[in-house]
């Protein structure tokens, strides 16, 4: 493979990830990293997000994310997570991914669905 050709699935996830300034890790087939809540009423706290890549991401997004600590979400589809007791599935698919099928499009879609949690929502 040459540096030319198009990346796809978890390695195209990783380096849009990479590119956006964040580190990442693997665990069990997901792509993990730390966030920084960046707006709503827990901006400046970091969680753990986990990401699980189609194998033709970018044409599929990845899934909702998984999300360490168990924060809950106010619109609900908060579900366990694969990725053990301390981590939640948030089953929130990707909003106007046909328009944008992009990480930063997917990061976008994090801060929108951090920015919506409630002030009381469990630590």
């Amino acid at each position: 493979m040459t540096s030319a050709e198009p990346l796809w699935g978890p390695a195209a996830l990783q380096a849009g990830l990479h590119v956006a300034g964040l580190t990442t890790w693997q665990q069990d087939g997901f792509t993990l990293f730390d966030y920084t809540v960046e707006t709503g009423p827990r901006a400046g706290q970091t969680v753990k997000v986990g990401l699980q890549a189609a194998p033709d991401f970018p044409a599929t997004p990845p899934g909702g994310p998984h999300v360490n600590p168990r924060l809950g979400h106010p619109h609900g589809a908060v579900h366990d997570s694969a990725l053990g007791t301390e981590w939640e599935y948030w089953s929130r698919p990707a909003a106007n991914w046909a328009a944008d099928r992009s990480v930063r499009g997917y990061l976008r879609h994090l801060r929108t669905l951090f920015a919506q949690l409630d002030e009381g929502a469990a630590l």
